[in-house]
């Protein structure tokens, strides 16, 4: 099932679920994961998302959580993404840190998540498996570094907002 996943989504351009090969996760690297900002994010991401310890992966620019299939992975340094039709929504976290995100729900109960109005964009995948009753816990999780490394440019706007930021 994993490795399906593996195959069709780089074919759609989105981001492929790692795999743990040796105790690495194989991540495939944004486009910009050489971004400075990128080393800034990853040296700050933290030791657990959704209660899953830290794993090495295998290029620059990202991180991974758990393991197997239910891992949780980050890149940075993906394409920012222009205005959608997809769902768009802020995220906020505990400490009231908000951070706007693209969410997609992707084959097999994978939820992407991509920052909306930062330069470089993140993007998370999260398997429902890793978090089955609130798959945006990661994003949560993720919204201190990814705040306090990238400011946000834009918003996310609805067909009832006046204008877009």
């Amino acid at each position: 099932m994993l490795r399906s996943r593996l195959l069709a989504l780089p074919a759609a351009g989105l981001m492929a679920l790692g795999l743990v090969s040796c105790g690495t996760v194989q991540v495939p690297a944004g486009p910009e994961a050489a971004h400075p900002v990128c080393a800034d994010v990853i040296l700050g991401a933290p030791p657990e998302v959704l209660g899953l310890e830290r794993q090495e992966t295998s290029s620059q620019g990202t991180a991974a959580w758990g393991g197997g299939e239910d891992t949780v992975v980050m890149r940075c340094g993906v394409t920012p993404p222009g205005p959608t039709t997809d769902m768009c929504t802020r995220l906020a976290d505990a400490n009231g840190v908000e951070v706007d995100w693209i969410v997609r729900e992707l084959e097999d109960g994978v939820f992407l998540y991509t920052t909306y109005g930062r330069e470089p964009a993140i993007d998370v995948t999260v398997p429902r498996s890793a978090a089955p009753d609130q798959p945006s816990g990661a994003a949560l999780d993720l919204s201190q570094v990814v705040s306090r490394s990238i400011e946000a440019t834009a918003h996310c706007v609805g067909p009832g907002d006046e204008g877009s930021e």
